[in-house]
This record gives structure tokens, sequence and C-alpha cells, in this order.
């Protein structure tokens, strides 16, 4: 195993497996070649007759992570990236930038803790999502107190060694998601002027848009009318220097930037719902409206901002025609607040869910200005009047649901209420037999292809056109950048002097 935790003089740590009433409390000597039967035999344990024996090694913890790795192999996660060589702890770029900025021994567990916490929820999801009689005893208590054990005897021993925390540090980092011989085959460099041309005039067609009309052709939504009582009056901070809320101000603060949308039609495409199962497995799609909230970090000027994230879905993009390159099944929009520390919003930015089509909308009480760098694929940017405390009103196009203008205006129409629910949800979907991930191990969604791919894939974007999984929207066709990254805002804004 790369990176394996060094041995020390001290006598072998021992495991012991905690189990429900009912179940004995277990010790299992597990080796390699001993591992097939010595899980099975663990996942059988019941409370008759048991019996304490010596327990499992640093290998046999690294056999127990590697097993159920392979058990779930089918319904793999793709939000989070395993850190190679390290059992138990999974990394985002989020993670991946915060390792040089656990210096203390407080920061360090802290660090430590998120990855721990990552590969915590992220297994659940793969375990859950499996069917009932491919889990193998995966979900008994006695198997995951063990895994537990495993992990935590592993960050045990991080924190007491320096050099191997600094591997760590190194191995957490996250594999950008474009392709470089894709770029290589692909003649990228000949391609790239194609590219940004096509860039140029998408930016000059948005910089000419005027505000739409209010008119009855534009379905208005609203989220629930929440309280938001419950608003910080200040942030805390973590020990690595991360905005920190309750879960009360949290949902306070998503029902205070929760957007008004409304959406100009012209056909059922046009209406904001969810991605579903039915009983057999296969996507639908619910017309019920449904925003899917999420949050994020991004560093601007060195200091930590709170963004709020919200999702919405359309059943699909029309195709006008056969060879219509950009049409096909699901459709959406991601709109994401990044909060100043007085929870105002400071700056609006929005792609839809392949990761294309990125744009800035500013406020104009914003202390941020735009500021690119010259070989930096450009994105248009627009300063909107808004009062930055409150929700903005976000016009939608028919068809192909093209964020139009950002505004605060309040629709004459009756307004269709939506709900609003977690982004994770999307990563268990009920189909009447289980849970299912919209998502494959990838972090594509299957079915979502579009005929630009064949023309774009030079760019070194896995799949351009298809709808993705958070964490995996490349954003950019020229250069590399992606929209979970939390430095990506510091390239194309600095605060005004």
């Amino acid at each position: 195993m790369p990176n394996k935790m060094p041995r020390t003089s001290a006598t072998p740590e021992r495991i012991l497996v905690s189990t429900q009433p009912g179940q004995c409390a277990a010790l299992l000597a597990i080796t390699p070649a001993s591992l097939r039967i010595a899980l099975a035999s663990l996942l059988l344990l019941t409370g008759a007759g048991c019996s304490q024996q010596p327990v499992s090694s640093e290998q046999s913890c690294e056999q127990l992570f590697a097993t159920r790795y392979q058990l779930t192999a089918a319904t793999r996660d793709g939000q989070f990236a395993q850190i190679k060589g390290y059992y138990g702890l999974r990394s985002s770029r989020l993670d991946a930038l915060l390792a040089s900025q656990a210096i203390s021994p407080e920061q360090q567990r802290l660090w430590l803790q998120r990855l721990a916490a990552n590969d915590i929820a992220a297994s659940a999801i793969e375990q859950r999502n499996l069917p009932a009689s491919a889990r193998n005893g995966l979900d008994n208590p006695a198997f995951q107190a063990q895994l537990n054990a495993c992990r935590n005897n592993q960050i045990r021993q991080l924190l007491s060694d320096p050099a191997a925390l600094d591997q760590l540090r190194n191995a957490s980092a996250v594999a950008d998601d474009y392709s470089h011989w894709a770029r290589a085959l692909g003649l990228y460099p000949l391609l790239k002027p194609l590219y940004r041309k096509g860039i140029a005039q998408w930016q000059a067609e948005a910089a000419t848009t005027t505000a739409p009309q209010d008119s009855a052709r534009w379905l208005n939504y609203q989220p629930v009318a929440t309280d938001t009582s419950m608003l910080p009056t200040k942030f805390t901070f973590d020990a690595l220097g991360l905005p920190q809320v309750d879960a009360e101000q949290l949902q306070a603060l998503f029902a205070r930037h929760a957007p008004l949308i409304n959406v100009e039609q012209a056909s059922p495409a046009d209406r904001i719902g969810q991605p579903r199962f039915n009983r057999q497995g296969e996507r639908q799609f619910s017309p019920v409206p449904v925003i899917y909230q999420h949050t994020g970090w991004s560093r601007i000027d060195g200091r930590w901002h709170l963004q709020l994230i919200y999702q919405m879905w359309f059943r699909e993009r029309p195709k006008s025609n056969p060879l219509d390159m950009l049409g096909g099944d699901l459709d959406g929009l991601i709109w994401r607040v990044t909060l100043d520390n007085q929870g105002a919003a400071m700056l609006y930015d929005s792609i839809h869910p392949c990761g294309c089509w990125h744009s800035f909308f500013v406020p104009q009480s914003s202390a941020l200005r735009f500021s690119q760098a010259r070989d930096e694929e450009s994105r248009p940017h627009r300063l909107v009047a808004v009062d930055a405390s409150k929700p903005a009103t976000l016009w939608l196009s028919a068809r192909e649901h093209a964020l139009v203008w950002v505004d605060q205006r309040t629709s004459a129409s009756v307004p269709i209420i939506y709900q609003q629910a977690a982004l994770d949800q999307l990563r268990q979907l009920d189909h009447g037999q289980g849970t299912k991930s919209l998502y494959q191990p990838d972090g594509l969604i299957s079915g979502t292809e579009r005929l630009e791919r064949w023309v774009l894939w030079p760019s070194g974007v896995h799949a351009p056109g298809s709808m993705r999984q958070w964490g995996r929207h490349a954003t950019a066709f020229i250069g590399r950048a992606h929209f979970d990254d939390p430095l990506l805002l510091e390239r194309y804004f600095n605060a005004a002097p």
C-alpha cells in the first residue's frame, strides 16, 4: 500500500468491535489469507457463546476497507475522491486546499475529521444503494464498528507522525475532470481559437440582453414561506477559517436568499420538477417543483466566504431538430450565492448542470470587482441592481433555460410554490425496491448525452453537455476550471481598494 502507516515498537493496537444488544463483542485476527472466512464469521456473529480473540492488525484494516470498496463498486459515489493509500478517508477540492492550512494540532484534527466524514457519508450512501441481497452484511453494526475503529486508529497515528501527515496532504489532491490524452489526440491547440470565438460570441450576446417584460407567458415560482428570525448576526469561524452557522441559521439563510424564478413557457419541458425512479429503477421526471440546496466555501483575497447553492431541474432541453447539438434529456440551472460576513450576497454565479454557461452577476453594493487574467476563458458578468440582503429574481428562457436576466421584480401572476430539499437526496433516490443514485460512479447522469460531445471532446472535458454531480463540473473549454474549486472566484474577482 502506498504511504502505509509506519509501525512502532509499541504494543500493536487492539480494536474492539462494539455491538448492539443481542450481539457479542468480538476480537478477530484477520490476515489477508483468511480475510473472506473471518469477515463472513464477523458478519454472522450473534449473542451466543462468543469469546474474545486477538484482533486486527493495520494490514487487516486495509483489507476490511478493500472488501467494502469491492462490494460497493457498482454503487460508487463520485462526489468525493478516494485517497490512495489511506482507507476510510476521502477528499474534495476544498479539503485538498485546506491541507496546507492544517498546521496546529486542532487544525490537523479538524481536517482529518473532514476527510473521515466524507468517507462515512459516501460509504453510507453506497451501502444503502446496494440491493439488500448484495450487501453481504456490510450494514452489520459489528462490521461498521470495526471500520470506524480502524479509521480512528489511523487518524491517531497520523496525528502523531508529521511525516506521514505530510504524505497525506500530498495524496489528498483531487484530480481534475479533464482528459490529457483527449487534448493531445484532439489537437487542442489548433482548436482553441475556434472555442474562443464561440465563447466570445456567447458573451457578446449576453451583454446585449435587456430586461424581459413580465406577461402571461412567464411561469412564476416562489419558495415556501419560511421563518428567517434565526438569521445569524455574524458568522463564527472554525479552526480552519471556514465560516460556520448552526442548522437553524443555515435554514434561515437558505430561506432569505431562495430565488424567485420566472420561466418562459413554450412546452411542458419549461416546468421545474424533480428526477425520480419508478419501481423498476427507471428514471422518470415528476412535475412537482423542488429546488435542491447545498453549501460550499470560497476564498477571495485570503478570506473565506460561505456559499449557498440552489439547483433546479427541467425534464429536458427539447431538440429543435434531430441534429440539435445541445438538446437532450434533463436540463437545469445551478444558482450560487456567495455571502459576505453579514450574510448578504456579495456575488452570484450560475452554470447549467453540465458545467456549461458559467456567468457572474455582481450586486452593485458588492466590494468585488471583476479582474480576469489574460489567458482565462472569458465569462459573462453583469452588475445587477439588487438589494443584496433579499432574494434575487431569475428570468429563464424557454427551451434552453438560459439565465437571461437577474433583478428583484415580483411577477403579477399567481406563483407556483416550490419545495426545498438537500442536494444529497439525489445520491439516494427511492425506487420502491430500495434506493439508487441519480449519478453514475463517474459523476455523470446516464442518458443525458448531447451531440456536442463529438465537437467539444478535444477540450478534454469528459462527456461535454452531459448532466453531472456536484464536484464534477468542469467549467472551461479553454484552460481548466471547476465550479467547486474554492479558488475559482479569486481568479476573476478581487476586493475593491
